[in-house]
C-alpha cells in the first residue's frame, strides 16, 4: 500500500497530458478527492517538475508532444527519487503491444480511455479521513 501522506504533505500527483481538457478533468477529480496535483503538457516539463514536486504518483499519456510516455516513464525510473513512485499510463489505444511496452517501460498500471472512475481509484491509495 502506498502512503497517503508524506509527513505533513498531502499525496502528490504529477499529471502529464497534451490535452488541456484531459488535464483539467483528471486534476479536478484528484483535487476533489484531496490529492495535490501538478499538471504539465510535455515529457520535458514532467522531468523538470518531478524532482521539485516530488510526486508519489505520475499519470501520463502515452502520446506527449515531445516524447512518448514510454520514454518518460523510463526516464523517471532512472531518477533515484522516482524509482518507487507509482506511474500510470493513460491511452486511447487498447493493444497488446502497447500494454507490453508499458510494462517494459516500468508503468505500474495501464488505463485505456475512456477510463472509468473505479479504474482510476483502484490505482491510488485512499486518503485518510479528516
Amino acid at each position: 500500500m502506498l502512503p497517503t501522506t508524506c509527513g505533513e504533505q498531502p499525496f502528490r500527483i504529477l499529471l502529464a497530458d497534451r490535452s488541456e481538457e484531459t488535464r483539467d478533468l483528471f486534476a479536478a477529480l484528484f483535487l476533489s478527492m484531496g490529492y495535490e496535483v501538478k499538471t504539465v503538457t510535455t515529457g520535458t516539463e514532467a522531468l523538470a517538475w518531478a524532482p521539485l514536486f516530488r510526486p508519489q504518483a505520475v499519470f501520463t499519456a502515452i502520446h506527449l508532444p515531445d516524447q512518448s510516455g514510454f520514454d518518460l516513464c523510463a526516464a523517471l525510473r532512472r531518477m533515484p527519487q522516482m524509482a518507487d513512485v507509482l506511474i500510470v499510463a493513460i491511452t486511447g489505444h487498447l493493444s497488446p503491444d502497447c500494454a507490453r511496452l508499458a510494462h517494459e517501460a516500468g508503468f505500474d498500471h495501464y488505463l485505456v480511455k475512456p477510463v472509468k472512475l473505479e479504474a482510476i481509484l483502484a490505482t491510488l491509495p485512499p486518503l485518510p479521513a479528516k
